[in-house]
């Protein structure tokens, strides 16, 4: 499961040093795209957890990663409306079926985010109207803060995986109840 794609990379330094070579037009379809995509993971997490928790943890993060990729949109179109296409997300290939699935998916997802983040900021920069600038440090705060509840997920995540990790370990060096192996 490559979340990250054909577009980007497993190296996020690499994707870094790709992405600041950019001129800001590419930086920001950069930062659209990405933000596509980690909306489109947001959603498939939603979809794809127990139904109370997914749609309790994740439809927030729907409804702000919508309103990012629109806050990212109305930038790229005030700055370059010739050159800012628009392409939706198609299927990620992602299934969560287990822990480690959920696990693999928040690692990945943390990557986009923080790709886009360092984006965002190194775009922020490069902005010479003030208002735009100030415009995608605000939404570099907020994906900050998406970065920040995902780490704490996943801290979470793998400590259910390691407890059921040790559990099975258990049942395996003594065998069940009545101490069959």
């Amino acid at each position: 499961m490559d979340l990250l794609g054909d577009f980007f990379e497993d190296d996020v330094s690499e994707v870094l040093r790709r992405v600041s070579s950019l001129p800001p037009r590419d930086v920001l379809s950069y930062l659209v795209s990405t933000s596509q995509r980690v909306l489109a993971v947001y959603q498939v997490m939603t979809d794809s957890l127990p139904r109370g928790y997914g749609k309790i943890k994740f439809s927030r993060f729907v409804e702000k990663k919508e309103r990012q990729t629109e806050e990212l949109w109305k930038i790229a179109l005030r700055l370059h409306p010739e050159s800012i296409s628009s392409s939706k997300v198609e299927n990620l290939g992602v299934s969560i079926e287990t822990v480690g699935d959920y696990a693999e998916v928040l690692e990945q997802t943390i990557k986009l985010e923080e790709l886009q983040l360092r984006a965002c900021r190194y775009l922020s920069g490069k902005i010479e109207d003030l208002d735009l600038s100030m415009l995608l440090e605000d939404l570099a705060n907020e994906i900050e803060e998406n970065i920040s509840f995902l780490k704490e997920e996943l801290e979470r995540v793998k400590g259910i995986e390691r407890k059921v990790k040790f559990s099975e370990f258990v049942k395996e060096l003594v065998g069940d109840r009545d101490g069959r192996v």
